[in-house]
């Protein structure tokens, strides 16, 4: 290795620029080295290595001194830059999109580029190649493979890059034996049969972390997490000497700090990443790195840009100096970059998962650079919490600079932060077309039980015209996850790249999940017009679902997706399939553009409860593509009134849950009108219930969380049923009103079994109606006591079935299953009706039986399986000892008797309870299994019938309230059962 200058030279040097240039936070190199070029011949002529198949965690990502001051900065309230909507512009479903690698390495770090003819594609710790239609030609290989610097080193991190302005390849990774970056460039665009150079960097004695690496017309430029506590005067940022790189020859490495910045812990800056038909001018290479008020030592939100300018011909006269700080003063909105105080565990998934990783306080890769006529453009991005005041909600706040003249001050063109619903997004990456649209790909996650995500991964874009800030485009889908993230850790990134023979065609390589295995998934997708001529309609704007009147406005949102520009747009609608109204827009209309269109003639939408379907259409003449000229949307005029509840929140199954615990639900206003003073009331079991009011005003279309004032009593341990409901007077729609849900409080969840390294547990489970596939590996421990099967007692004998992950040679993998017919929320030995049974082989299906004893309590039963190498420590059989390696599961079985008549439910089995709620208000409770519908009657002494009803069964028995409010005093019948048999009881009223 021939060192260039001395370390003690540059050293003084520094400490000079600093001493001189304080005020201009300037600084020479820090740090310079070189390394020699290693030829390697094609990977067609080498033997392969496979990827490694021992799979580990990589450690956590290096950290300094977290710096987070709780309660500083802003914003205190939802981020001013948010984008609460999806966009409405139909998006381009993907040109194709394709597996990538399965692998178990945690994480996976997805990276790939795309060249003339093919897409190679890497992760911890390997790489493959595929060609442009998306088919493996070169299998998963060890990253050692490639040869040169590169044999026998595995630790990964890599990055895959294609420079367009020398067609070559490249491939990192970083070492640690010794401390150093390693780099091969191919030696022409065919990655497969061009050889390669590869080069180690020494990096000075410590691991370059995060390492991401950018292309610019003087030096390949590589950002780190390197030196957190000392960033400022420590190297950061390596420029390694690419046009020696692209020759084989010799090549020089300069390391540079980055003055004055503020770090939290884990950082990652990002360098500017030249693409597109022209390079930009020597010099002036941006790095840029957010800084967030939240830490200290920063007073403000922004954006931090460096400068760096290389000197190859005289190595000490490079410098990098401080550029620009945009703030709000600039057009940065405040943002909050720190989720859970600068912890790695922040994002909430499905089935009580780990939470992952949201890769906070990092630039996210890439951050491309593109050249344009008039002016140049970045577009970069990073995840932040969109509002301090509720649960941590990440979104993806991004920018696009522009300037105006090279070397010239960056501006804020546009900033947005994309969070248009309630799940979490996050793990972009971006980038801009030649035409000027923007793509983003990122993952969404969440964990809401009605509508619960696996990190999935998916895309948004804007066209170039299209209103500044926004994402235009409707989301699309890349791939849905099957499972949760069995760890905290996740991506560490995604990788979106821009294919360089058209500059339009986007590739974003992104993780997702398939039961324990990690996989990264390809997704090609295009924005840019694929006709001159095109336009139709892409929203209903006016009127939305409401209460409506006889003559309601229609506005509809025409869109150009051609080229052209577009004049008198002949434009018509039908409300269902009537009389066509036609008009025409006779503005003028660019590509790739949008206008609203409000018809003069209204439309009747009057009659109230009823839906209208409006199809709205384009006829252009010249029209290239019709099958985008139509758009129908269905428009309800809704009942005034009509609440409910939409989800009990709280409580959840848990340990030792007391007599005191809250009750939360969610209320939505699905009428026309808003409402106030909503009457709201919650039951257990068949308890009395609890009625209280929302005060508040819900407006229409919105939910709100309401916790009851009353607590409940869940200490005694078994399981509870609880329902919730609102009870609106005049309530158009009382179907939906209310919800169930079903809690227990257990005496033992045994969690911390491991099931992520083998596959040891139950990763699938089939019972009669429950069927439960690919069971995400969590802590060891699922609840699933919403999940309810029937089981005749009087059929005596039953199969379940199982699945597991884990192969067990020896026999040590087996399964028991429990059925807590006492209800006491204990499992005990004789309540144990599968035991220690073999699972032997892994991902089939394994078929056991067991019989209910004849005389098993009718009703609803927790029952708990569990599964797991008996081998090691933790007992199968006791239902809360905590297994080295297994799952444990709950569910719920109802077992009933189809020999019992009608006869024997209501003469043997049923208890009829009735009871006084106050103000004459009555209710009347028969606890039983039967569940055909039955009839109450209410006569009174003088055999007068007062009142007849039907009642179902709700689960646990069939429970009645009725207003004795306007009856004379005295003693009246209560009669409940079918014509024929049935059960009568006196009541009195007062």
């Amino acid at each position: 290795m021939i060192r260039f200058y001395s370390l003690f030279t540059v050293f003084i040097f520094f400490i000079s620029l600093q001493v001189n240039a304080q005020k201009r936070e300037i600084s020479g190199p820090v740090y310079i080295d070189s390394a020699q070029a290693f030829p390697v011949s094609s990977i067609s002529k080498r033997k392969l290595i496979a990827p490694s198949t021992e799979y580990k965690i990589v450690n956590p990502r290096n950290r300094g001194i977290n710096k987070v001051v709780p309660g500083k900065g802003l914003p205190k309230t939802t981020d001013a830059a948010l984008q609460e909507k999806m966009g409405e512009v139909p998006g381009k479903a993907p040109i194709f999109s394709f597996d990538a690698v399965t692998s178990r390495s945690t994480p996976t770090d997805p990276t790939g580029a795309a060249g003339p003819n093919h897409y190679v594609n890497g992760w911890n710790s390997a790489f493959s190649i595929f060609d442009k239609s998306g088919n493996q030609i070169v299998p998963p290989a060890s990253l050692s493979s490639i040869g040169g610097e590169f044999t026998n080193e595995t630790l990964g991190d890599p990055i895959i890059l294609y420079d367009e302005f020398a067609d070559r390849f490249l491939i990192t990774q970083f070492s640690e034996t010794p401390e150093s970056f390693l780099v091969a460039v191919s030696q022409g665009p065919d990655p497969v049969n061009d050889g390669w150079y590869t080069y180690r960097f020494p990096t000075n004695g410590a691991l370059p972390d995060y390492p991401k690496i950018s292309v610019w017309s003087d030096g390949y430029y590589v950002t780190t997490n390197k030196n957190s506590n000392s960033a400022s005067t420590s190297q950061v940022v390596y420029v390694f000497e690419r046009d020696r790189m692209l020759i084989g020859e010799t090549a020089r490495l300069l390391a540079f700090p980055l003055v004055g910045i503020n770090t939290n812990g884990f950082y990652s800056p990002a360098g500017f990443h030249a693409m597109g038909g022209e390079m930009p001018p020597l010099g002036n290479s941006p790095i840029i790195y957010l800084q967030d008020d939240a830490w200290a030592g920063v007073s403000e939100d922004h954006l931090k840009i460096w400068n760096i300018d290389v000197n190859w011909n005289l190595l000490t006269n490079s410098t990098i100096r401080e550029s620009q700080e945009l703030g709000a003063a600039s057009g940065v909105s405040p943002f909050i970059a720190t989720f859970d105080g600068g912890a790695f565990s922040n994002l909430a998934q499905p089935n009580q998962a780990p939470e992952i990783d949201a890769l906070q306080a990092t630039m996210m890769y890439m951050t491309q650079y593109r050249r344009f006529a008039n002016h140049n453009s970045v577009v970069m991005n990073f995840v932040v919490d969109i509002n301090p005041t509720a649960a941590e909600h990440a979104g993806i706040r991004w920018y696009e600079l522009r300037q105006d003249r090279n070397g010239g001050p960056w501006s804020v063109y546009q900033e947005g932060t994309y969070a248009p619903d309630k799940s979490d997004r996050f793990s972009g990456s971006i980038g801009m077309d030649r035409e000027g649209n923007i793509g983003l790909g990122y993952t969404v996650l969440d964990d809401s039980p009605e509508t619960p995500i696996f990190p999935s991964i998916r895309y948004t874009g804007r066209y170039s015209n299209d209103p500044l800030g926004e994402m235009t485009l409707v989301e699309a889908s890349i791939v849905e996850g099957l499972s949760p993230n069995p760890n905290t850790r996740y991506g560490d990134y995604a990788h979106l790249t821009l294919d360089p023979t058209d500059g339009v065609t986007f590739w974003h390589n992104g993780e997702y999940f398939d039961g324990v295995d990690r996989k990264n998934r390809v997704g090609v997708f295009k924005l840019a017009p694929d006709f001159n001529n095109d336009v139709g309609i892409i929203a209903i704007p006016n009127p939305e679902d409401a209460t409506l009147s006889g003559s309601e406005s229609i506005t509809v949102t025409i869109r150009n997706f051609g080229r052209n520009t577009q004049s008198n747009i002949p434009v018509s609608y039908t409300i269902n399939e009537g009389q066509t109204i036609n008009e025409v827009f006779t503005g003028s209309l660019p590509g790739t553009s949008s206008v609203d269109y409000t018809f003069s003639a209204s439309a009747d939408l009057g009659i109230v409860g009823q839906a209208y379907e409006i199809t709205a259409s384009t006829n252009l003449a010249d029209d290239d593509n019709e099958d985008n000229d139509e758009f129908s949307g269905t428009i309800r005029n809704l009942f005034p009134n009509d609440v409910g509840v939409t989800s009990i929140d709280a409580p959840s199954t848990g340990l030792e849950l007391t007599s005191s615990e809250e009750i939360t639900v969610t209320i939505e206003n699905f009428g026309g009108e808003p409402q106030s003073n909503i009457p709201v009331s919650y039951q257990i079991e068949n308890n009395r219930s609890v009625n209280e009011t929302f005060s508040g005003t819900l407006p229409v279309g919105e939910n709100v969380t309401y916790t009851f004032s009353q607590r409940a009593n869940l200490s005694v341990s078994g399981r509870y049923n609880i329902s919730a409901e609102t009870n609106l007077t005049g309530d158009s729609q009382p179907e939906n009103d209310g919800v169930e849900k079903s809690v227990a409080n257990l005496n033992c969840i045994p969690e911390g079994s491991d099931c992520t390294s083998f596959g040891d547990g139950i990763f699938s489970f089939e019972l009669e109606d429950i069927l439960n596939e690919r069971i995400p590996c969590t802590t060891g421990y699922g609840d699933f006591i919403g999940s309810s099967t029937d089981l005749d007692r009087s059929e005596g004998t039953f199969t379940v079935r199982v699945k597991t992950l884990f192969d067990s040679p020896e026999d040590n993998e087996k399964f028991s299953m429990w059925i807590d017919l006492n209800d006491n929320g204990v499992f005990d030995d004789e309540e144990r009706l599968i035991s220690s049974q073999v699972i032997p082989t892994a991902s089939t299906w394994h078929e056991y039986e067991f019989t209910l004893p004849a005389n098993a309590p009718l009703g609803l039963h927790l029952l708990r399986i569990r599964a797991g190498d008996v081998s090691f420590d933790g007992d199968l059989n006791d239902p809360c000892s905590v297994m080295d390696y297994g799952t444990t599961h709950d569910y719920s079985v109802r077992i009933t008797d189809s020999t019992l008549s009608i006869d024997d439910f209501l003469l043997n089995e049923a208890n009829l309870v009735i009871s006084d709620q106050g103000n004459r208000i009555f209710r009347v409770f028969l606890e039983t299994e039967f569940d055909e519908t039955l009839r109450v009657t209410i006569h009174n002494l003088l055999g007068q019938k007062l009142l007849e009803n039907k009642v179902e069964s709700n689960g646990q028995g069939y429970l009645y309230e009725f207003d004795m409010s306007y009856a004379a005093t005295g003693v009246y019948l209560l009669r409940i059962g079918t014509r024929e048999v049935g059960i009568v009881k006196r009541f009195i009223v007062k």
